[in-house]
């Protein structure tokens, strides 16, 4: 579309219903639920009828995004095929329900409309009555996205409240998960499902087999996934460290970071909410539960053993890309094999790979070589470390504080769930529901919770000990600068490169250090 004729052509008393036009439409819903689906369904009839009906205007593109979040576009597979139609001149006109099928976000709404403007694309939101044609519209546009976008955060908002509420009451959250259904607020075990999870744990519990290798074992006894595939090794990894299966509560595990990217991030441990719980039925015993548990601990373990390793690996590398060779610029290179595995020495590639006739630039030991770079960098650091210690223990005693308050906070959240629960009993024991043995029983458990809860409570300072503090936070602040122990570290945090260049004999050389922050360090050296 000619955007500049189109308008002209509008001030003259022409309607976009008048203009021959090639014409799609766009339409999403965010769940794929019956009812949304339905409505997905209305929308599409709708747009096709209105636009068949016009004799002027084209069908040329139908586009719909299903069980899809409007807050981004980036896994919106179908809105994002749409503006590259426009790009290649397809489209005259996209019409649409509101500004909130097409997006609840302030920025991609204005972004993506001026795009597809700018490819010669107007936007026509039914509901809003806003077309992008009209000069108006982008004001129009932008207050109408704030809106939409707001509702998405008091809705966020609401879901988040909900959420506390469920927890607070001892609710099951969540939907179905695999081996169980959701009824009536419980969790009742699924009797098709139930073999996957009894398989996995009594073939994980022997020690002999990989997530992936049950897998395998899964689908050939024909359980597959939702996809009809394999279970992949994560999913069995979350089914196994999932104490819902011994039959515990589980909340506040994860939360979403915010309601414009719906990304999860992982809720400190302390904070975990779990407890024995009658409304989820166990599918395999807490022992077992315990043992499999166990031995993924420490085959995870072992998996830290090697990244160990690996950093053996890096400590012998350290100047690895770091030394050059004054004569060639080349890089220097460790030797370390059987003669020198307990005196290593670094020496110019081209020395090593071609001899001596090639190269006379010096030979250098690491031993040697560490000494001088500790001496060097202990000197470099010694004039920021005591605004360094400063800072931290500005950094220090926030941290304290806000730990301190957090601490308390989760503390009370439980003693007011602990004696939600003993109202619970006391409720279930006058229903006839539990027994008044079950009931003493429980009650003394309760207790005993809640005893040991405001022990802890009595415990937390009111006031933080600060010369405590600053005396622990210099400590660890040396511990951590000592450069000794922590060589590696520095050489690649402050060294940029050393130039090796021989003087009189390979014994005597000249090492011209750089430093990451431009400041270079001319020494003499003596191997």
């Amino acid at each position: 579309m000619n955007i500049v004729k189109t308008r002209s052509e509008l001030l003259l008393g022409k309607t976009i219903f008048d203009m021959n036009l090639n014409v799609g439409y766009y339409a999403r819903v965010s769940t794929d639920k019956d009812d949304q689906l339905n409505s997905l369904e209305n929308q599409s009839n709708y747009f096709k009828e209105m636009i068949n009906e016009n004799k002027n205007w084209k069908l040329v593109g139908e586009y719909i995004d299903e069980g899809i979040s409007g807050t981004s576009i980036k896994n919106r597979d179908n809105f994002l095929r749409m503006i590259e139609d426009s790009k290649t001149g397809k489209l005259d006109l996209i019409v649409t329900k509101e500004i909130s099928r097409f997006s609840r976000n302030v920025i991609d709404s204005i972004k993506y409309t001026e795009e597809l403007l700018n490819n010669g694309t107007v936007v026509f939101f039914i509901s809003d009555n806003i077309n992008t044609i009209y000069p108006d519209s982008e004001f129009r546009l932008t207050l109408m996205s704030s809106l939409a976008q707001d509702e998405v955060r008091k809705l966020s908002e609401r879901v988040k409240f909900g959420i506390k509420r469920m927890i607070k009451d001892g609710k099951v959250i969540g939907s179905n998960l695999t081996g169980y259904y959701k009824k009536d607020g419980r969790m009742i075990i699924n009797e098709e499902e139930r073999p996957i999870i009894e398989t996995l744990f009594n073939l994980y519990v022997t020690g002999k087999y990989s997530f992936e290798k049950i897998a395998d074992i899964l689908y050939k006894k024909g359980y597959k996934n939702k996809n009809g595939k394999v279970y992949s090794g994560t999913t069995l990894k979350k089914i196994l460290t999932n104490p819902r299966y011994k039959g515990y509560y589980t909340a506040n595990l994860t939360k979403v970071e915010s309601y414009k990217t719906h990304k999860k991030i992982k809720v400190p441990k302390e904070e975990h909410i779990i407890y024995k719980t009658d409304l989820i039925e166990p599918i395999v015993s807490e022992e077992l539960w315990d043992k499999a548990n166990l031995i993924y601990e420490k085959k995870h373990k072992a998996r830290n053993t090697h990244i160990m390793v690996s950093q053996t690996m890096i400590d012998e590398s350290r100047y690895t890309y770091k030394i050059y060779c004054g004569e060639h610029n080349e890089i220097f290179v460790r030797c370390a094999g059987s003669n020198r595995r307990s005196n290593p020495t670094w020496v110019c590639k081209r020395y090593k790979n071609e001899g001596v006739l090639t190269c006379e630039s010096p030979i250098i030991r690491e031993k040697k070589l560490d000494e001088l770079m500790e001496n060097i960098i202990n000197k470099y650091i010694k004039e920021y470390l005591k605004d360094i210690i400063n800072e931290m223990i500005k950094l220090y005693n926030e941290v304290l504080i806000v730990s301190n308050n957090k601490t308390k906070i989760v503390l009370e959240n439980k003693l007011e769930e602990l004696i939600s629960h003993k109202d619970k009993l006391i409720n279930l024991n006058l229903s006839k529901i539990i027994s008044d043995e079950d009931l003493k029983n429980k009650l003394d458990k309760n207790e005993n919770e809640i005893n040991k809860i405001n022990a802890q409570l009595m415990n937390i300072k009111k006031d933080i000990d600060i010369p405590s503090s600053i005396n622990d936070v210099e400590k660890e602040i040396k511990n951590i600068l000592n450069v000794k122990y922590n060589l590696n570290v520095f050489i690649n945090l402050l060294l940029d490169k050393i130039i090796i260049t021989k003087l009189e004999t390979r014994y005597k050389m000249n090492l011209e250090i750089y430093f990451k922050d431009g400041s270079i360090k001319n020494i003499y050296f003596e191997n």
